[in-house]
This record gives C-alpha cells, sequence and structure tokens, in this order.
C-alpha cells in the first residue's frame, strides 16, 4: 500500500471509530500530532483540487470528487482535536490561546468550516467547474478566517 494512503486511511479509521474519544482520551502531545495530521491530510486533498481549477495539473472529476470527500471529513474532526490540555503546549504548535479562551468564536469558524466543506462535495458532484470554483474560494476563506484569529504565523 502506498505511504500516500496510509495516513488517510488511518485517518479515517479513526473518524469512524470514535476520533472525539481518542482525542480526549490521548496524551496531549499524541493529540496534537493527530490534529497536524488531520490538517495535514486536509491541505493534501484541497490543493489538488485548487491546483486543477487553475491549470497546474489535469482536471480529473473522479479526484476532485475523493478529494472533497476527504476535505469535508476531515472538517469534522476539527473541532475535537483542540480538547482541554493540549492548550498548555500551544506554544509550541501554531495554535493560539484563543482557541481555548474564545470557544464560542472557535466553534463558530469550525462550522463555518464544515458548511463549506459540504458545499465542496457538492460542487465537486456537480462537475460544474464555476460552482466548485465559488465552493473552493469558500472553503479557503473560511480557513483563513480560522487562522487569522486562530492560529500563530510561521513568519
Amino acid at each position: 500500500m502506498s505511504r500516500k494512503l496510509v495516513l488517510p486511511l488511518a485517518l479515517a479509521t479513526m473518524a469512524f471509530t470514535g476520533a472525539h474519544s481518542v482525542a480526549q482520551a490521548a496524551d496531549p502531545a499524541e493529540t496534537i500530532e493527530y490534529r497536524q495530521a488531520v490538517f495535514q491530510v486536509t491541505k493534501n486533498n484541497f490543493g489538488p483540487i485548487a491546483a486543477m481549477l487553475k491549470g497546474e495539473i489535469e482536471y480529473d472529476q473522479a479526484i476532485v470528487e475523493k478529494n472533497a470527500a476527504v476535505v469535508q471529513m476531515m472538517s469534522t474532526l476539527v473541532g475535537d482535536v483542540f480538547p482541554e490540555g493540549t492548550d498548555a503546549l500551544a506554544g509550541e504548535t501554531n495554535a493560539l490561546m484563543e482557541i481555548w479562551d474564545e470557544p464560542d468564536a472557535f466553534s463558530d469558524k469550525v462550522a463555518k468550516f464544515e458548511e463549506t466543506s459540504q458545499a465542496l462535495v457538492e460542487a465537486a458532484e456537480s462537475g460544474d467547474k464555476r460552482q466548485l470554483a465559488a465552493a473552493v474560494k469558500d472553503v479557503g476563506a473560511s480557513c483563513k478566517a480560522c487562522h487569522d484569529d486562530f492560529r500563530r504565523d510561521d513568519d
């Protein structure tokens, strides 16, 4: 099995067997590793969709649909991968303390990401590239909005 498939399959398995429980019960460092994997899988599946729309890589409808579904599934995990206890290590990651200090605002951003990711799936399944481009823009905006408020810049 390809290494590129192992992590997404492992994450999918965890997602369907209780990711919330895993994140809550795990050692904070393990939870952070899991959290970072969720975001990496999201990035690795969202990026090619955007690249296809820009003409950087060949458009493949089946891949667009598959990747959109993975992005949507990952979006449902985000709210569970910032449990109490991982805030103590926030300085060691790009997560800002505002995640834990402003849980309602953070939850709103996560909900928007879930909403736009669901719309991405619907747009991908439609086969309409204009609808897909709008959905990609909306997902990107929801990611940026959360990063602006809750993620430390790498600079």
